[in-house]
């Protein structure tokens, strides 16, 4: 049941998003064949700096409207109007709650992969061989300890992924107990979210911080970033689960 939940959050927010992600696409490869042009005429135009706006905003709208989707679907479908006829289902609590955050996370990564594929794009049609492999040596020649290929790890990427899971939770857990004070929700979920991160703080500080020092940082910070997320997926499941009231 959790892959008929994920695949519909998958879909719902897609209708959104992936126009807006075919839009980055498009324009990307319209600014590669413009800058191709400009490039041999050693000019850059006007009308290439307005698509790179343009572009750049359409990046920004994307991740902002992940954002305000993954707020907006777990409110609505769980503590929301829709909310009777979600929990309704032969589902439990738990497969809600990770069919939501799955959506989101799967989404915030897409979003990632198209932005990348973008300047991708823009780079190898805008840019002849010769150009790109020019830019290469003179990179080189500036930054010659830089090595942009070491960063691109499974550490790296672990620690990227329970950062952005993290972030997450927290705002779930945050809109579950702004829930509980019915009449000010939104009030309470702000709250909510500012108290969790001053708790967070202070166990970091007094429990986990003494463990940085005993092994690497990403290592240490995927770590923390792994207890922290299973402490808010608890914590949201058992308000969820055992104290909702939607009256």
């Amino acid at each position: 049941m959790l892959i008929k939940l994920l695949k519909h959050d998958l879909i719902s927010m897609g209708r959104l998003l992936a126009p807006i992600m075919l839009a980055m696409l498009a324009l990307s490869a319209v600014i590669g064949f413009n800058v191709r042009t400009q490039y041999k005429l050693e000019n850059v135009g006007t009308i290439t700096v307005i698509l790179f706006a343009i572009l750049f905003a359409l990046i920004f709208l994307a991740f902002f409207l992940t954002f305000i989707l993954t707020i907006f679907r777990f409110r609505q479908n769980l503590l929301g109007n829709q909310g009777y006829l979600s929990l309704a289902l032969p589902v439990s609590t738990a497969e809600h709650i990770a069919g939501k955050f799955l959506a989101s996370m799967i989404w915030t990564c897409v979003n990632g992969i198209v932005a990348v594929i973008s300047f991708w794009l823009i780079y190898t049609v805008g840019i002849p061989a010769a150009g790109r492999q020019l830019g290469a040596v003179f990179f080189k020649r500036l930054f010659p300890d830089f090595d942009p290929y070491a960063y691109l790890t499974l550490e790296n990427f672990l620690l990227l992924v329970t950062s952005m899971s993290e972030g997450v939770l927290h705002m779930y857990l945050a809109i579950a107990i702004g829930h509980l004070w019915q009449k000010h929700a939104i009030l309470g979920a702000i709250l909510g979210y500012v108290l969790l991160s001053i708790a967070r703080s202070q166990l970091f500080t007094r429990l986990l911080q003494p463990m940085s020092l005993q092994m690497p940082f990403a290592t240490f910070s995927i770590i923390s970033a792994l207890v922290f997320s299973a402490i808010y997926a608890v914590c949201t499941w058992l308000i969820l689960d055992r104290h909702l009231n939607l009256e």
